[in-house]
């Protein structure tokens, strides 16, 4: 992986130096599809296969919370869903000896060996009296059949929430987002470059004081993450409880989604700070508890789908979920997991207003010509040039020189000039400008390195480096 490839979506105005005649938007994701399936979900996209699958836990006896069974969906549209079966024609992907809880799937295409392709992490063994439920991890060539010899334990003692693995291929280390210790709910990390030897756990995100509304007692419950080419997106679980009720259990509450970024994949960052998606009304999926587990580019790679636990009764007690899941199940109510789908990289993005707004970046130093953006100017158009340090335009990259990109909408806007290509400027230090006219800038990529006054490593790696 090359290190120094980034991708600036806009969230903050740090990589900005200048911009005028615009504001920043925020966009939700909207409603796709509905999935039926369960709690801790991991929605993965297999290339060799070409298919999507939802991998899923279900309740091994009805009323026992606890040990579960992994099971998954296959799915080409994420419209349409079959069940995938072991080649023994068992619904029951993985039994976990005696039950698995917390369960992620990561497809890890950065593992050279192929018998690890699929990983599950999760606290496996439930059904064992009296011993500390470990999360570990297992693996798969194909994502149907599972080995698990328990040489990969990640966390000696039990992470009673979602136990989400990522790879981070800055550093080429895995990263484990848990709950270092029983229902101590925030979002806690440990790190691997072996799967086998761990560091000790940190806590990473603590609902702070901007969550102090004075009327709910506001809980990290859990968080998933995935590097998507250039930038880490984080999906955090806001578990609201009663900060004026008596619930010495903090047992009730309901969930929503709040998204978290991160350059170099070790410290997030906050957006708005708003949920993601509000939850939809009764009786929508999701409308006591909408639960981000899992996030995945589409195959054409336009758009993200974000899948959902969609609740339908607010979080509670074991014998509480089971009273409603009964009283539910005699009116035939059925729930499952909403699937949203947005924009790649279209969170929020800088918009002008009216014509000639200019959005202008620190200097950087471009590596490869990759420069690219993403834009919709369906009905205006963009111009780019590139600048000195100090603002002035090199010569033949000015937006005059620009051909620009007009009354058309694509995640991956190559730049022009008329009489100059890109790779002309490589190694220089260079600012990015862009002349926004009726449109909407989502997103800078490059392989590219911070140059504000000095080279740097890359934008996940800021020390200087000498030539």
């Amino acid at each position: 992986m090359e290190c120094n490839r980034m991708k600036l979506p806009l969230f903050d105005d740090f990589w900005i130096d200048f911009r005028v005649g615009t504001v920043r938007r925020w966009f939700s994701p909207e409603p796709f599809s509905l999935c039926a399936a369960g709690p801790y979900s991991s929605l993965v996209y297999d290339k060799e296969r070409e298919t999507y699958r939802v991998y899923y836990e279900v309740l091994i006896e009805r009323g026992k919370d606890g040990p579960r069974h992994l099971k998954a969906w296959e799915s080409r549209d994420l419209i349409h869903f079959e069940p995938l079966v072991t080649p023994e024609g068992s619904d029951v992907l993985y039994d976990g000896e005696s039950g698995v809880h917390g369960c992620s799937v990561l497809y890890d295409e950065y593992d050279p060996d192929p018998d690890r392709r699929y990983k599950l992490c999760g606290m496996t063994r439930m059904g064992r009296k009296g011993l500390p439920k470990e999360v570990e991890l297992a693996f798969s060539a194909d994502g149907v059949t599972w080995k698990n010899d328990h040489s990969c334990l990640i966390h000696p003692f039990t992470s009673d929430t979602r136990n989400s693995i990522f790879y981070n291929p800055y550093d080429a280390s895995y990263t484990l987002l848990h709950r270092s210790a029983h229902v101590d709910r925030r979002i806690s990390v440990k790190d691997s470059k072996d799967l086998k030897n761990w560091s000790d756990p940190r806590i990473i995100l603590h609902p702070g004081a901007s969550y102090n509304d004075g009327f709910t007692a506001m809980h990290h419950y859990a968080m998933g993450a995935r590097f998507m080419d250039g930038i880490f997106y984080g999906l955090v679980w806001r578990y609201n409880t009663g900060l004026y009720s008596e619930d010495y259990t903090r047992m009730f509450g309901y969930m929503e989604p709040e998204l978290v970024y991160s350059y170099d994949g070790k410290e997030f960052l906050a957006t708005t700070g708003k949920p993601l998606m509000e939850r939809p009304l009764p009786p929508e999926p999701g409308c006591a508890g909408l639960a981000p587990q899992d996030i995945c580019q589409s195959i054409d790679g336009k758009d993200y789908y974000i899948i959902c636990s969609g609740a339908i009764f607010v979080h509670g007690t074991q014998d509480s979920n089971k009273a409603r899941a009964d009283a539910l199940r005699d009116k035939k109510i059925k729930t499952g997991s909403p699937i949203y789908k947005i924009r790649r990289d279209g969170f929020c993005g800088i918009e002008s207003v009216g014509l000639g707004g200019k959005v202008v970046t620190k200097p950087i130093q471009l590596i490869k010509d990759d420069l690219s953006f993403n834009i919709r100017a369906n009905y205006g158009f963009v111009r780019f040039g590139l600048m000195e340090r100090t603002g002035e335009f090199i010569e033949g990259f000015s937006f005059d020189d620009c051909i620009p990109f007009a009354y058309d909408d694509n995640t991956d806007v190559i730049p022009r000039w008329k009489e100059h290509q890109l790779s002309e400027v490589l190694g220089r230090q260079v600012r990015v400008a862009v002349e926004l006219n009726t449109a909407i800038l989502h997103c800078i990529s490059a392989t590219a390195r911070p140059h504000i006054r000095q080279a740097q490593k890359s934008f996940a790696e800021p020390w200087g480096i000498e030539y």
